[in-house]
């Protein structure tokens, strides 16, 4: 499962680290001992090197701040048996040397080492870099985490579009299908080839968007050329569900937008109003125009819904890529939907926001030039 927002934060926030200092100078780790003690870390010391591989191997720190300098095994050497240990060793390795020693940090950083610190070590930096490395290596292993369900999740809403597939050709296989039950079928598979397609599309817009690739083409548009096409998927969508879809607004507004890419955020701002809204329930699309503070001209595509709404809590995180709130994680779905269109309003200079809106649910704002 994706963890929430608050326990995201708790992991990142976490002030303690499990940290093995290595340094054959006892002053130099009864020091940063007291320190990095006093900071809230579990501390344990080695004084050789020998010492440390065993410490390790007993239970593999966080963080491994590690002198290059020290009698029979040095640090060098330390890190290098770290480092091929299964998965690379501790998270983070930290050197510790000396000002003349540039060549042992050199080679260091060569063997994998994180970053070093040159001694004499001021007891500030050593504590703002130790948390800060523990930070960056803790939201790594968030993201990589959320990575994971993100690929399982799809994986898993691609499986059933491909076994219904399967059950459809079993139909189409039988010798004595009518007419109408062919064309049925044939219709099934062209819509659950559709899904299919969205979701890929959807992983491969996300992976453009992280790798910084991501492009759109403006051109002078109208409201009705993004939302025509949209509202005809959507409304029979809304009919099944027994939602009212209502439009309010001009057509005929103009946009300086890149329509298909404009129109893939509207349709993932809509499909989430559609999953969320219960029976009897409202969904309103809406365009509006106004004015940014430096006198250009803007239009804002509105997403209103009478469903259950996005905790305070989650609206922080709720257009992080990999992120759902606790309403997504319960109806299943890849996650993906709002950071995309985040993606996409940011590319065409403009901003998204999510509030409570008039209809008692959610109302999502997209905003670009006119």
């Amino acid at each position: 499962m994706i963890p929430s927002a608050s326990e995201s934060t708790q992991a990142l926030d976490a002030p303690n680290g499990d940290v093995l200092i290595v340094d054959d100078f006892a002053d130099t780790l009864a020091l940063y001992e007291a320190l990095l003690a006093e900071d809230g870390h579990r501390v344990r010391t080695a004084s050789s090197g020998a010492l440390a591989l065993q410490a390790v191997e007993e239970r593999e720190p966080e963080l491994v701040l590690l002198d290059v300098s020290m009698p029979g095994m040095d640090g060098v050497e330390v890190l290098r048996r770290l480092r091929a240990r299964r998965g690379g060793g501790p998270a983070v390795i930290m050197l510790t040397a000396a000002r003349r020693e540039p060549h042992a940090i050199e080679a260091g950083l060569r063997e994998g080492a994180d970053a070093y610190l040159t001694k004499p070590i001021d007891a500030r930096e050593l504590l703002a870099r130790t948390r800060a490395a523990l930070e960056s290596f803790r939201l790594k292993r968030l993201l990589e985490g959320q990575r994971r369900d993100h690929i399982a999740m799809l994986v898993h809403d691609l499986r059933h579009p491909l076994s219904s597939l399967g059950l459809v050709a079993e139909v189409l296989d039988a010798d004595d299908l009518a007419d109408d039950e062919r064309r049925s079928a044939v219709a099934m598979i062209r819509g659950l080839s559709k899904d299919m397609a969205r979701l890929i599309d959807g992983v491969l817009a996300a992976s453009r968007l992280e790798a910084g690739v991501f492009t759109v083409e403006p051109r002078h548009a109208t409201a009705g050329d993004v939302l025509t096409p949209s509202l005809a998927v959507f409304r029979p969508i809304a009919t099944r569900r027994r939602v009212a879809l209502a439009f309010e607004g001009s057509f005929a507004q103009s946009v300086f937008a890149d329509v298909p890419k404009l129109r893939q955020a509207i349709d993932n701002l809509l499909a989430n109003a559609l999953k969320f809204t219960p029976k009897n329930g409202r969904v309103r699309v809406r365009v509006t125009r106004g004015t940014r503070p430096d006198g250009r001209a803007t239009v804002t595509f509105e997403v209103s819904d009478s469903g259950p709404g996005i905790a305070e809590a989650e609206r922080a995180t709720i257009f992080d890529r990999y992120q759902q709130g606790s309403h997504g994680r319960a109806a299943g779905g890849a996650g993906l939907g709002l950071a995309i269109a985040r993606g996409i309003a940011e590319a065409h200079g403009g901003t998204i926001s999510v509030e409570t809106g008039d209809l008692g649910g959610t109302s999502f704002k997209l905003t670009v030039l006119e």
